[in-house]
């Protein structure tokens, strides 16, 4: 059935006919889109059979599948938090002579308390049927009631990118799945480089940010990349804002991000087995050896950590 609309609530009328238990997909054609969205959400152009993303946030929906969400705990007492920021002084040398100095410093204030949502973290895929024809279409879902949230949800996200969507049974006409091939990281051209160097090409990640954001990101991507990583792949679509710095021989990955308020997490993983894991099974599933959180000690820790 196709759903044409803004947004739905419950799954009501859209799944008469279902079985219990029956593995569905959500799909659009791609000859039934405006193709800029889904390129948009981080599709390559030629739309190969077998290309995998997490869509990339371009409304709520998008950005909850990808990043969670936060809630404010309003009926508790507020905490103290803290966020980052550069502070710069000038340093009396002698007569007339002074030095700029600064550093990063924890601003304390207070906040609500706040729930943390998990992302649902929903990948979509490139696939074709027996007629060749191609199709943007989720992974398969069993049709429970236990599952209807996740259903609501996954309706919403393709209403959300391209204003409609079809609920068919898994084989959506004897559908020809191709290997997957993710697309959720750009890997950099390899070999150690000076920050100089790599600055720039770690600029998308950031180019949203403040200024002030901009400088505290910058010394702290600056100070993993003085340990001389391997490599450095740069989060694409739905992990925009994380970066991955690659240290083989040591067998240590750090996926850093572009918040300024959140957490390092030091990984021991192969490079492969990471790039195919999907967002939450990265950050939530205890794949970390380590997670250092953003804080005035948080240079001294990555010392540590990569100097171990």
């Amino acid at each position: 059935m196709i759903i044409n609309k803004k947004r739905i609530r419950t799954l009501g009328a859209y799944t008469k006919g279902l079985e219990e238990g029956q593995p569905i997909v959500v799909s659009v054609g791609i000859s039934d889109i405006d193709s800029d969205a889904a390129i948009d959400i981080g599709l390559s152009p030629d739309f190969s059979p077998g290309e995998v993303v997490l869509p990339r946030a371009v409304g709520n929906i998008t950005k909850f599948n990808a990043e969670g969400k936060e809630i404010p705990q309003k009926d508790e007492p507020k905490e103290t938090h803290y966020r980052q920021q550069e502070w710069t002084w000038k340093e009396f040398r002698g007569r007339y002579d002074f030095e700029e100095k600064s550093k990063i410093v924890d601003i304390p204030y207070e906040r609500y308390p706040r729930e943390y949502i998990e992302p649902p973290a929903v990948e979509l895929n490139i696939a074709t049927n027996s007629n060749s024809e191609k199709f943007i279409i989720s992974d398969p879902v069993e049709f429970t009631s236990e599952n209807d949230d996740l259903l609501v949800h996954i309706i919403n996200l393709f209403l959300e990118i391209f204003g409609h969507c079809e609920i068919r049974s898994e084989n959506l006409d004897s559908i020809i799945r191709a290997p997957l091939r993710k697309l959720n990281w750009d890997v950099l051209p390899p070999g150690k480089k000076p920050w100089g160097e790599l600055k720039p090409l770690v600029r998308e990640a950031t180019g949203n940010l403040s200024d002030g954001n901009k400088v505290v990101i910058d010394k702290r991507l600056e100070s993993i990349n003085v340990h001389e990583p391997d490599f450095v792949a740069v989060g694409r679509a739905g992990f925009s804002g994380y970066l991955i710095f690659g240290f083989p021989e040591k067998n240590l990955y750090i996926l850093e991000s572009t918040q300024t308020n959140n957490a390092t997490y030091v990984i021991e993983n192969n490079w492969e087995v990471l790039s195919g894991l999907t967002k939450a099974e990265i950050l939530e599933n205890n794949l970390h050896k380590e997670r250092v959180f953003h804080r005035e000690s948080w240079f001294n820790e990555i010392n540590r950590v990569l100097c171990g």
